[in-house]
């Protein structure tokens, strides 16, 4: 994951985001709270939080696409902040099941299909302290001739 995160995420690598799990379930994203991540009122920066969001969603994405003759792209973002930041922050996505319809539908279909995933960002106690929805765009890939 190092090479990759350096090479082809190269902010989540300054980021020190962590994938700390992932499976046909759900994903989680570790932020922490270290030089790279503070803003100027000692909790995590925005675009950290952002990232480490999605992450959670892209790392289940590129899952599920397998490798297969498929692009995918970020189309629509929506956050919201509820609480500071302050410490080392985890992003949980579980929508797993819609991600696999959307991506099933696009492998199937000329025109493709976009998802919805929600990532909820929790601190070390447990409160929530961000959500963010990012809406995924996926394609099947031209065959080449």
């Amino acid at each position: 994951m190092f090479g990759y995160f350096l090479f082809d995420l190269p902010g989540a690598f300054f980021f020190g985001l962590r994938v700390k799990s992932i499976d046909m379930e759900r994903s989680v994203v570790q932020v922490p709270y270290r030089w790279s991540t503070k803003n100027p009122f000692q909790s995590i920066y925005f675009a950290a939080l952002s990232a480490a969001a999605e992450l959670s969603t892209g790392a289940l994405a590129l899952a599920a696409v397998d490798g297969k003759s498929m692009s995918m792209l970020v189309t629509k973002v929506q956050g919201e902040f509820l609480k500071k930041a302050k410490g080392v922050t985890f992003f949980e996505c579980n929508d797993v099941a819609a991600l696999i319809e959307a991506v099933e539908f696009a492998r199937n279909n000329e025109q493709g299909s976009t998802v919805t995933l929600q990532s909820t960002g929790k601190n070390e106690q447990g409160e929530v302290v961000a959500v963010f929805n990012f809406q995924w765009s996926f394609r099947k890939k031209p065959a080449r001739s």
